[in-house]
């Protein structure tokens, strides 16, 4: 914009630090599971392991993320006005 040129919405924790905290998620979810029957759960539910599943896919996700270095998601200019998405 004009008047403003730089605005920043930073996500306030670190990938590295949101992979930790996803790795003991999964590692509670792991344990959790040995003493839950692995059954088909009804139509409308979600089991624990769907739902550990679902984490160890944006682990790997997060990794591919981090590990790959920085990336332009967006980078769009339209009148005065400039969007830009960075992962870094």
């Amino acid at each position: 914009m004009e008047k403003n040129p730089y605005f920043g919405f930073p996500f306030p924790i670190p990938l590295y630090m949101f992979t930790e905290i996803l790795d003991c998620i999964l590692d509670l979810l792991s344990v959790i599971c040995l003493f839950v029957p692995n059954s088909q759960p009804a139509s409308n539910t979600v089991s624990l392991y769907t739902i550990k599943n679902l984490v160890e896919i944006i682990i790997k996700l997060l990794d591919s993320i981090v590990d790959g270095g920085p990336y332009d998601l967006v980078d769009v200019t339209a009148d005065h006005i400039r969007v830009s998405i960075k992962i870094r």
